[in-house]
């Protein structure tokens, strides 16, 4: 490829693309038709010799030369907007901006439900959440995958910018009806009790090894799952016990029928973190959405 011929606009429509999933979505974002946008992406295609986008049910999804080269092109424009000037100020009444956010998954109803409320039934603005499971949350924010998370802290990236937002604060979640478990508790009788876990195990989780407070516990593990919400729905139908952040326990407990009850123990003093990429703070739109997520936990 000659860099001499090659129309930097192209990359613009590379990114609105990819972050939008949907060429009509990346067309309003860009204030084009959605022809020029197809046309553009023609000719960015020949000039990179790759489809980069393929499609998927009603909109795309990269190739992976597309995955690869992302974050780069982010990290270009970024710096490009910051040396020649400042961008439009972000407006969330009018703007059709389309979100990448990586969330915990007990944190996602407490954080949507807010955010959406917040942004009221009239916004053009939409999120994609990302799937915590499957990839490393450096890898996520570095390549631009995903533009902001809430999760335990971060590794050592210098790149990566955080501040804490609440603690995780565990319980003990039951059904309503067990025979056994009420409160008070102690930790010999949690002991004789098989426990439902999330699976920590190393490669089988990405982002696993954030949690901790398994190991001081040391439960008994009848049966290990990959999702929070695999441990209530369990919990709700046998006589198992789990363990989950207070926040979401309380918000399934009466719908699952469980009861929510303080540990004899403490077991975490982690704390879950708002976690960014350093090319965020020049971004007026992620500034906006950091805030609002940041009001979601204004009384915790």
């Amino acid at each position: 490829m000659n860099m001499r011929d090659f129309d930097l606009n192209l990359l613009l429509v590379f990114e609105a693309i990819y972050s939008c999933g949907n060429i009509s979505r990346a067309a309003d974002n860009l204030d084009l038709s959605q022809p020029a946008v197809s046309n553009a992406l023609s000719r960015l295609r020949k000039q990179m010799d790759d489809q980069l986008f393929v499609r998927s049910g009603n909109g795309v999804v990269p190739t992976l030369r597309a995955e690869a080269i992302i974050g780069p092109v982010r990290s270009a424009l970024s710096t490009l907007r910051q040396s020649i000037g400042s961008p439009s100020a972000f407006d969330p009444k009018v703007s059709k901006r389309h979100f990448n956010l990586l969330i915990a998954e007990p944190l996602e109803q407490h954080i949507m439900s807010r955010l959406l409320d917040q942004i009221g039934s009239d916004s053009q603005i939409s999120f994609e959440l990302s799937p915590p499971q499957l990839m490393p949350l450096e890898e996520a924010l570095m390549t631009g995958k995903t533009e902001l998370a809430v999760f335990l802290m971060h590794g050592k990236q210098p790149e990566l910018e955080s501040k804490p937002l609440c603690p995780v604060d565990v319980v003990l979640v039951a059904r309503q009806d067990h025979p056994r478990i009420g409160a008070p508790l102690t930790v010999p009788e949690l002991k004789q009790e098989g426990f439902v876990s999330i699976s920590l195990a190393p490669g089988k989780l990405a982002n696993s090894e954030k949690v901790t407070f398994w190991q001081r516990l040391n439960p008994r593990e009848v049966c290990q799952v990959y999702k929070i919400s695999s441990i209530t729905q369990l919990v709700a139908s046998t006589d198992l016990l789990g363990i989950v952040p207070r926040l979401y326990a309380e918000q399934v407990a009466p719908s699952l029928r469980l009861q929510v009850l303080d540990l004899p123990m403490e077991l975490s003093n982690q704390q879950f973190h708002l976690i960014w990429h350093k090319r965020a703070s020049e971004d007026d739109g992620l500034r906006w959405l950091s805030e609002q997520i940041t009001s979601c936990f204004a009384e915790h």
